[in-house]
This record gives structure tokens, C-alpha cells and sequence, in this order.
């Protein structure tokens, strides 16, 4: 009877050993983690997936540049300054060349100051504007708007047991989608 008692028990241990791995299995075959028996992944199939678009605005500074008429004005003034210093130091000579005595040194200031003058009024006669059309570049900066359409999110709608459900992802999860499945008692 010692032999038969023993024998039962060492059946018994090896059929608990052989069966651990099979009890922490799920029904349809996924492990589980024997720690957590009542939370664990199992796969589902994808139906449809549909992304999300959203439109987002991006303004980017631009500078255009283009070419503008405008006019210019050259002023000359005849030489002014060069006719009337030649107009006064000929009148200087002049006036200095004129007369005798203490009265040349004034007679050449007069005949200075008067050169100078009739070289100012022959400067008048030459002098001229010139005015000519041309071109400048300018530049400024403005604003380019561009919307551009971007990818959001997915619509994933998929089958779990017979019935169809629709989440919301941040990728494509391809033609499976993991499930965590939490098992909890229902309590009324």
C-alpha cells in the first residue's frame, strides 16, 4: 500500500507540473502572464482604416524684390566757384593796374570783388538740371500663407469576437491591432 500511495503522488505532482503552462494559457491559445491572470493581449483583425486630416496655415517670410521708376535730378552750377575766382583775380589785376599811389591796393579790392561778381553771373549762364529716368531695386518682406494638409490620426476599426469597434490612433496599425483584454468581475 506504502508503493500505491506513493505512486499516486508522484502522478499527481507530474500532472500539476505538466499542466501549469496549460492553465496559465487563454482559451484561444495566447500566453499569459501568470502574475497578471486577468489582464492580458491578444490580437485582432483590422477592417478599415481611415486616416485624419487636419489643415494647418504656415506663413513663411518672403522677400521680393522689384525694379522702380524713379527720377533723378543732376544740378550743375556752371563751375561757380572756379569762374569766380578767375573773375576776381583778373578784376584784382585790373583794378591794381589802374591808377597810382595808395588808391591801387583798393582799386584791385574793388576790381576783385567786381570780377568775382561778373564771374558769378557767367556762371549763372552755364548753369543747368538735367533731370533722367531710371531704375532702383527695392526690396521688402511679406508674408506667403501655405495650408498644408497633415495626417492627424487614424480611424481603426476592427473585429473582436464577432462585433465590429472604432478607436482613434496616432499610427496605421496594419492588418492586426493588439487588445488589452482586462477581465473584472461584474458586481450588481
Amino acid at each position: 500500500m506504502k508503493i500505491k500511495i506513493r505512486s499516486i503522488i508522484i502522478t499527481s505532482l507530474a500532472t500539476m507540473i505538466t499542466a501549469m503552462p496549460l492553465a496559465q494559457a487563454s482559451h484561444n491559445g495566447h500566453e499569459r502572464n501568470a502574475a497578471d491572470l486577468d489582464n492580458f493581449i491578444v490580437k485582432a483583425k483590422v477592417v478599415n482604416v481611415t486616416p485624419i486630416f487636419k489643415y494647418v496655415t504656415i506663413n513663411t517670410p518672403t522677400e521680393r524684390c522689384y525694379k522702380e521708376r524713379v527720377t533723378h535730378t543732376d544740378y550743375n552750377d556752371g563751375n561757380r566757384g572756379g569762374r569766380m575766382l578767375l573773375g576776381g583775380i583778373i578784376g584784382g589785376v585790373i583794378g591794381n593796374n589802374i591808377g597810382r599811389g595808395e588808391s591801387r591796393k583798393a582799386r584791385a579790392v574793388v576790381g576783385a570783388l567786381i570780377g568775382s561778381q561778373i564771374g558769378s553771373s557767367i556762371a549763372d549762364k552755364h548753369a543747368y538740371t538735367q533731370q533722367y529716368a531710371g531704375y532702383q531695386q527695392r526690396c521688402d518682406v511679406q508674408n506667403v500663407s501655405e495650408t498644408r494638409k497633415q495626417i492627424e490620426g487614424y480611424n481603426v476599426s476592427y473585429k473582436f469576437r464577432g462585433h465590429v469597434f472604432t478607436t482613434t490612433m496616432p499610427y496605421n496599425p496594419g492588418h492586426k491591432i493588439k487588445l488589452r483584454v482586462n477581465l473584472s468581475p461584474v458586481i450588481n
